[in-house]
């Protein structure tokens, strides 16, 4: 059959990126089971009329079962290879379980973060959403009894050297927080969990710079994007901060 895809073009105009876009697919990523959102681009160069859509499902179809931060490199590599391309770009966000066991009974539930990764070429990046509970230090200290405290959110931007497991950055998270999210909590369990954020009062800049300190000295992390905010539970407004670290 005719390949129009690959007739000449003569207008002689180079394309940065072209592919597909919002293409929902079932994947497991180490090991668990969720849906990602792939957008997946090569360059095209000015005398190439198309690109060829079918072959980057081709391509994600090899992957789509067995799929970890090194597989998304080698999947950037063989979109170049099959698309005779000199730039490939990946993006996909999915929603990640991990099981949390309660405080103090250990009953495990599901907890979710929001991730996406972006490959450009053999660069990888990573963007987590995870939720935080911030219980505020200056409530705690002018009151008589009690404190504000809300869920926040923190969102991370990294820039990767080497593999890095999502549960070790959420670790991360937790030891800059006042407490963490939990989808089941007995009666003991919130009593651990209340009285573990009175006694870790966080402002939104003490998360920024506590999460700081871990991503300085983890040499797999590159550089670093972090946005904190807290939906405030007493003001008609939400806390923010963010920083910037290493070379992002």
């Amino acid at each position: 059959m005719k390949d129009v895809q690959s007739e000449l073009d003569s207008r002689g105009i180079y394309i940065h990126g072209v592919g597909i876009s919002d293409l929902e697919y079932p994947i497991i990523f180490n090991g668990n089971h969720t849906i990602g959102s792939f957008t997946m681009l090569v360059d095209l160069d000015e005398n190439v009329r198309g690109t060829h859509m079918s072959r980057f499902v081709e391509v994600l179809n090899k992957y789509y079962d067995n799929l970890s931060e090194k597989k998304l490199l080698d999947m950037s590599e063989e979109l170049k290879n099959v698309l005779e391309a000199k730039k490939a770009y990946i993006k996909v966000s999915f929603p990640y379980f991990s099981l949390k066991k309660a405080p103090i009974t250990k009953l495990e539930s599901y907890t979710k973060c929001d991730v996406t990764y972006e490959v450009i070429d053999d660069e990888i990046k990573l963007y987590l959403a995870i939720p935080i509970i911030t219980l505020c230090p200056c409530s705690k200290a002018i009151s008589n009894y009690g404190a504000h405290n809300q869920r926040a959110l923190v969102e991370i931007g990294l820039k990767l050297n080497d593999e890095i497991k999502l549960e070790e950055i959420a670790k991360y998270v937790e030891k800059s927080s006042s407490g963490m999210v939990f989808s089941l909590l007995k009666r003991e369990d919130e009593k651990y969990v209340t009285e573990h954020m009175y006694d870790n009062p966080h402002f939104v800049e003490d998360v920024v710079r506590d999460l700081s300190v871990f991503l300085e000295n983890d040499n797999r992390i590159g550089g670093y994007k972090i946005k904190v905010i807290s939906y405030e539970s007493i003001h008609n407004h939400n806390a923010f901060s963010e920083r910037e670290g290493k070379a992002w």
